[in-house]
């Protein structure tokens, strides 16, 4: 039995937080977590410099995003402050999952729920700042605020959590495109449901409209935003034509589908063992949402394990009565922790201390060696740039857009062209993984940077450099053109 204190919210709130600081407290101060979030941490830093998204520095990735990085990087530049940032937001769509299960799993059921999400996050490369951990927040909220309007619209009446939760659930798409199916989900059901209670044509089409403009208003005024300054090509080209002009490599994407499946598979029997004891309502809710969620998964059909993130958040609620059978309960989130640390050991903190020594022998390196020219980056830790106060050198700061194939001329910049734009600036320092980290390899942009730091740069340094669930040989090629 737990005690009668942890029915009060915000108990539960801390002992998830708890839960989820004791699980991710060796990423901390970690400055190479993933390649994805340290990109956004870079950027974030670089807005207070005032670089601006899509112009300055070339990404797919929504506004919102950026905004969030730019925001946590307002109080400190260090890595730490967006590790912490995804902890609370870990916590908070926990204790969202909890609070959701609560109305049909009990207090048992509904903290259990919210600790399998915190404990599942690591082996869906969720250990850090991935975006969907901090997207889920978004819908997680949304989610509930619906789930708790549905008694009120089953009446005909139209509460105002319904919203605010499509402003909440249209925020989440600013920090995610395929969010939309979500938060689309989330608007059909309110809809459909106050259509199903007699309410009548207008009144419901009067608030599906109002709706939906509210769930579409944060996307919009980012639109008119970057309409208004005069840079509309860039962003409508980043959040639309760049998305349709990059094909999905589909060997490498089915290769990555299987380990995704074989990563949620765990979850799976205690979703549908506890969606088989929930009361109907609830269970007809979470299966829709579960099934906009996986249409948002293959809509981008890349499949990188983290993209699985966003099933997590509808498959523990669902898991969430089967976690309230008491001992059989508890077992089973025994079993969910060992395979957790078997797939992702936590308590890594030698690894963390790895990472930073291989950063800092990075950037000491780039600092000793880079005279006078620019700093380029090719398939390289992106963080270097703001470490060694250097400015981007190109908008194609990640490391993918140079030298992975399938990234050729997806931006509003020509690869090929861009590379020999930055090689003619004579970069004084060139950093690059031996061999090229993602494959297919851009071999046009490849050949033409290890030409130039073969006729005109000294090889200074190979560095062994720990990701989280990597290890790849960084090489700093310096006192270039001397």
């Amino acid at each position: 039995m737990l005690p009668k204190l942890a029915t009060h919210p915000v108990v539960q709130f801390a002992i998830l937080l708890v839960v989820a600081l004791v699980l991710r407290i060796d990423t901390f101060g970690d400055p190479n977590l993933h390649g994805d979030e340290v990109f956004y941490q870079t950027v974030g830093v670089a807005m207070h410099q005032g670089t601006l998204p899509y112009v300055d520095v070339w990404d797919r990735k929504p506004f919102g995003l950026f905004a969030l990085s730019w925001l946590i990087a307002a109080f400190s530049y260090d890595m730490l402050a967006y590790q912490i940032a995804a902890t609370l937001f870990a916590a908070g769509t926990a204790w969202a999952v909890s609070a959701m299960a609560r109305s049909w799993a009990g207090l048992q059921g509904a903290l259990l729920a919210g600790v399998a999400y915190l404990l599942w996050l690591a082996p869906l490369q969720g250990f850090g700042g991935q975006s969907p951990v901090f997207y889920n927040l978004f819908i997680a909220v949304a989610a509930l605020l619906v789930f708790r309007a549905l008694p009120a619209l089953r009446e005909g009446r139209m509460p105002a959590t319904v919203p605010i939760a499509m402003l909440i659930a249209g925020a989440g798409i600013t920090l995610k495109t395929t969010a939309f199916f979500e938060a689309a989900f989330l608007g059909l059901y309110c809809v459909a449901v106050l259509w199903k209670s007699g309410a009548g044509v207008s009144p419901t089409l009067r608030s599906a409209t109002l709706w939906a403009l509210i769930g579409a208003s944060p996307a919009l005024a980012i639109a008119a935003g970057y309409w208004a300054i005069g840079h509309w090509a860039e962003y409508w080209h980043a959040m639309f034509a760049s998305n349709l002009d990059k094909p999905p490599h589909w060997p490498t994407s089915w290769a990555r589908l299987k380990f995704m499946t074989l990563a949620l598979a765990p979850m799976a029997p205690f979703a549908l063992l506890g969606l088989i004891r929930q009361e109907s309502q609830g269970r007809r809710f979470v299966i829709a949402w579960l099934a906009a969620a996986v249409i948002g998964l293959i809509a981008v059909p890349n499949f990188y394990l983290h993209y699985g993130l966003p099933l997590l958040v509808p498959l523990c609620v669902a898991a969430s009565s089967f976690l309230a059978r008491g001992v059989i309960g508890y077992g089973a989130i025994a079993a969910l922790a060992i395979l957790s640390f078997t797939i992702s050991p936590p308590f890594q903190f030698e690894h963390a201390r790895q990472s930073q020594q291989a950063i800092e022998t990075l950037e000491k390196a780039v600092e000793a060696h880079i005279g006078q020219g620019p700093l380029l980056l090719y398939d390289a830790p992106p963080q270097l740039y703001v470490r060694t106060g250097q400015p981007f050198i190109t908008p194609l700061v990640f490391p993918t857009h140079l030298s992975h194939l399938i990234e050729k001329d997806v931006s509003h910049l020509s690869t090929l062209g861009e590379t020999k734009r930055v090689l003619a600036l004579k970069p004084g320092a060139v950093v690059m993984a031996v061999p090229p980290r993602n494959g297919p390899v851009n071999e046009e942009t490849h050949q033409l940077v290890l030409a130039y730091v073969g006729r005109n740069c000294r090889l200074e340094k190979v560095v062994p450099t720990p990701e989280r669930q990597r290890t790849d040989m960084i090489a700093v090629w310096g006192d270039c053109t001397r």
